[in-house]
């Protein structure tokens, strides 16, 4: 057991030194954990440049299961003490599935990025107004918001 643990330990301390450059703004394969509205769970994210797919799987309010994808656009950013802190703005999909379809939502979430300059660590938060559609055809105003931690695998 031990060893176990010190060998999960050391792959963890390469992997960020072998990506600990100087980041701007971290670009590839993100993975960490989301936690809001419509969904929680395990949050994904690819980057290139000022775009990045989006997505989270996992669960809504209700204990269902529950997936988000979509797109996201870097506005601006500031140097806000010393580390990148980016204004973004996206669209998103989210479907929630009860034992049965139950509902759709498209969103607009607008959000701020913040990436550590010495590791490919961002911490995000979003709100997210848009509308929901319903499996008996109805429409009504919807708002989510999330917070989470992505690990950059570059």
């Amino acid at each position: 057991m031990k060893r176990t643990l010190l060998v999960i330990t050391l792959i963890v301390c390469s992997l960020f030194t072998l990506t600990a450059a100087r980041y701007d703004r971290a670009d590839g394969f993100g993975i960490g954990l989301s936690a809001g509205y419509p969904v929680a769970g395990l949050a994904l994210k690819y980057g290139m440049g000022n775009s990045r797919f989006v997505s989270t799987v996992g669960y809504n309010y209700t204990n269902h299961f529950a997936v988000e994808a979509g797109v996201q656009y870097d506005l601006s950013h500031s140097n806000s003490y010393r580390s990148p802190l980016y204004l973004n703005i996206g669209i998103t999909g989210t479907a929630n599935f009860n034992p049965e379809f139950t509902f759709f939502s498209i969103n607009v979430p607008f959000g701020l990025s913040y990436y550590f300059r010495d590791a490919p660590i961002e911490l995000f938060v979003k709100l997210a107004p848009g509308m929901r559609i319903s499996s008996h055809n109805t429409v009504d105003p919807d708002f989510g918001g999330a917070f989470g931690i992505l690990f950059y695998i570059n």
